[in-house]
């Protein structure tokens, strides 16, 4: 493999949740008599999910309550209603069968994240999972990137960044690295990734 180290997004790149994401935020904003599309919805949350909270907060003046309120409408769905995106238990099982590693950068809570590993057995296939509630500037900002490669003195020349946002691949230029952008079909383009895939058995083969 030409590439050894792998630092992977969670949501919409590593599990198909965003689909969960966006009902419960339509289900939170129609308890308070709001009424927004689907597509509208997950337009803004690829976007940013903290920046779409903002939005919605300051449009109708919600108040913190209403994120909490998404908080739990999301988290009463299974895990099993949100399972590991095609591929990619396999593609990271055969990365680290080959001597490579996997990192996982994402701003979902800690019990949230892990909570999905261990449903799914994925947990062993990382060296090392930053989530949101590691104190770490949120993406684009590549703190979180530079912490992982000084630490485990990762050469950028065989690092990769994997996303389906454009912050992920912002965050992961800022910090020098080799991106991927993994396209959904979702209507969110990025002309400025290194590389761009239409399935994760794609990012083997780059």
């Amino acid at each position: 493999m030409k590439y050894t180290e792998y630092i992977w997004d969670f949501d919409g790149t590593l599990f198909d949740t965003y689909p969960v994401m966006v009902k419960a935020f339509q289900r939170a904003l129609r308890e308070l008599g709001i009424e927004e599309k689907p597509d509208t919805l997950l337009y803004f949350m690829k976007k940013s999910i903290a920046e779409t909270i903002d939005y919605y907060q300051d449009r109708y003046l919600l108040g913190e309550l209403f994120f909490k309120r998404y908080l739990e409408i999301r988290q009463s769905y299974s895990l099993d209603e949100q399972p590991p995106i095609s591929g990619a238990v396999k593609v990271c099982c055969q990365i680290v069968q080959q001597g490579g590693r996997n990192f996982i950068v994402s701003h979902r809570e800690s019990p949230s994240l892990y909570a999905f590993l261990d449903h799914y057995g994925m947990r062993q296939l990382f060296t090392e999972i930053i989530t949101g509630n590691d104190g770490y500037e949120r993406k684009p900002n590549p703190e979180a990137f530079n912490y992982l490669v000084k630490k485990y003195q990762l050469k950028k020349g065989s690092t990769l960044v994997i996303g389906d946002r454009i912050l992920d691949i912002q965050a992961g230029r800022e910090a020098g690295i080799k991106t991927v952008f993994i396209n959904l079909n979702d209507g969110l383009e990025c002309d400025f990734a290194d590389f761009k895939i239409n399935s994760l058995e794609e990012a083997l083969s780059l």
